[in-house]
C-alpha cells in the first residue's frame, strides 16, 4: 500500500496533501509530521483533561469503546497515526477526546453566517499557543471518499475546525464544554465520519442518529444552496436551525439546546455579547474577513489563553473562500481546489507562478496490515 504526502507553501499558508488508502494514508500523515505531533502532545500534558481521565477510567473507555464500534474508519485512522509517528495511541486519543471528559478543554471558537445575497460562512479557529506555527491546511484524498480540506492541528483526527468537501459541503465547529458527559463517542470521531456526507440534509441526519459525548456546534452551509443550517449537539440531543435570513453567529456555548447542559465561558458570553450587537446591512466576504479577524481575534493575552489561529470565509454562491493563518496574508481559492488538492490552481490565483513545495512518496511498511 502505498500513500502520498506532498507538502506545499503558498504565500504564508502551509498546506498538506495527503491521498491513498485510508490506513497508509494516516500512518504517512504520522511519519511526516511525527516531530509536531510530539510538540503538540507536550505541550498538552499539563491539560487538565488528564487528571479527569485518571479520576474516570471507566468513562474514557466507555467512551474509546464506542468509538471503535460506531466510528471504526475513524479509530481506524487515529490508530495508524499514532502508528506512524511512534507516540502511544492513549496520548492521542486523550487529546482528541479533551473535550469529551468535561469541562474545560482548551478550545474556543467563532462562526458567524450571513444569508442574503451572497451567503456566506465565516470560521475562526481559536486554540492554544501551543498550536500556533505547527497547524495548517490539510487535505485528505482517501481512496473512494471525497477529498475534504480542514485546518489540522497535528495529531488530532481532521474534524474539529472547519470542513470543506469535494461536495460542496462547508462548516464551521465551535467546542461546547458539557457538564455531564455520557458513555457515547468522542465529538472529533463524529464530526469526522459526517465529512463523508454529500448534502447539508445527510450531514444533519448522521449528527442525530450519532451519539456524541462532548459538545459541538455546526455551522453549515453547501456551495450554490443559500440556507445556512446550524447544528448543535451533545449527548443524543440535537437541535437544528435553518437561517432563512440574516446574521447567526455562534460562540462557545449552546444557544437552543438547554443551558443545563453545558457551562458557559465567560470569555464566550463575552464574544456572543459583540457579535449579538453586531449590524451589518449587506456584508460581503470582505466585512466578514475583517469582523473575524478584529473584534473576534484573539491573542492569548490577559485572562485568555487562547488566540486565533486561523480565520476562514467561504462565499457560498461561487464558493470562493479566504483563508488567513495567524500573523499571515490572506489565501483565496475556491472549496473545490482546496478540497481536491489542486495546489497548482489555487497557487495560480495567488500569484505564484511555481506553488512550492514537493511531493514525498511514502510507502506502508509491508509488514504492517491495521489493527
Amino acid at each position: 500500500m502505498v500513500a502520498t504526502v506532498g507538502e506545499h507553501r503558498i504565500g504564508d499558508v502551509r498546506w498538506t496533501v495527503v491521498s491513498g488508502p485510508r490506513e497508509a494514508a494516516f500512518r504517512a500523515l504520522g511519519e511526516y509530521a511525527a516531530a509536531d505531533i510530539r510538540t503538540v502532545l507536550d505541550g498538552l500534558s499539563s491539560w487538565p483533561v488528564t487528571e479527569r481521565a485518571r479520576r474516570s477510567p471507566v468513562l474514557f473507555r466507555a467512551i474509546e469503546s464506542a468509538c471503535q464500534v460506531e466510528h471504526p474508519d475513524a479509530y481506524a485512522e487515529l490508530t495508524a497515526l499514532a502508528a506512524g509517528a511512534g507516540v502511544p495511541f492513549d496520548d492521542l486519543l486523550l487529546a482528541n477526546l479533551r473535550g469529551d471528559l468535561g469541562t474545560g478543554d482548551g478550545t474556543g471558537c467563532t462562526d458567524l453566517a450571513w444569508v442574503g445575497s451572497p451567503s456566506l460562512v465565516g470560521h475562526n479557529e481559536d486554540g492554544a499557543p501551543v498550536f500556533d506555527g505547527v497547524g495548517r491546511l490539510l487535505t485528505l484524498l482517501i481512496d473512494g471518499e471525497p477529498g475534504v480540506c480542514v485546518w489540522w492541528y497535528p495529531g488530532f483526527l481532521p474534524a474539529n475546525t472547519f470542513t470543506l468537501t469535494t461536495h460542496g459541503l462547508v462548516w464551521g465547529i465551535d467546542s461546547v464544554g458539557v457538564v455531564a458527559p455520557s458513555p457515547y463517542s468522542g465529538r472529533h470521531f463524529v464530526a469526522r465520519s459526517a465529512q463523508r456526507a454529500v448534502t447539508v440534509a445527510e450531514a444533519v441526519s448522521l449528527l442525530r442518529s450519532h451519539a456524541s459525548a462532548g459538545g459541538f456546534a455546526y455551522t453549515m452551509g453547501q456551495v450554490g444552496e443559500p440556507a445556512v443550517t446550524v447544528v448543535e449537539k451533545a449527548g443524543h440531543e440535537t437541535a437544528v436551525t435553518t437561517v432563512g435570513s440574516g446574521l447567526h453567529w455562534h460562540t462557545n456555548h449552546f444557544r437552543q439546546l438547554p443551558p443545563n447542559l453545558d457551562a458557559a465561558p465567560e470569555e464566550s458570553l463575552n464574544r456572543a455579547e459583540v457579535c449579538a450587537h453586531l449590524a451589518p446591512v449587506a456584508p460581503d466576504a470582505k466585512w466578514l474577513v475583517s469582523t473575524l479577524t478584529g473584534e473576534m481575534y484573539r491573542s492569548a493575552s490577559g485572562d485568555d489563553p487562547l488566540m486565533t489561529l486561523s480565520t476562514v470565509v467561504t462565499d457560498l454562491a461561487d464558493g470562493t473562500v479566504t483563508v488567513v493563518p495567524r500573523g499571515g496574508a490572506p489565501l483565496r481559492a475556491t472549496v473545490a481546489d482546496l478540497a481536491a488538492g489542486d495546489v497548482d490552481a489555487v497557487g495560480a490565483l495567488n500569484g505564484a507562478t511555481a506553488p512550492g513545495g514537493s511531493g514525498v512518496n511514502v510507502e506502508a511498511r509491508p509488514t504492517w496490515e491495521g489493527p
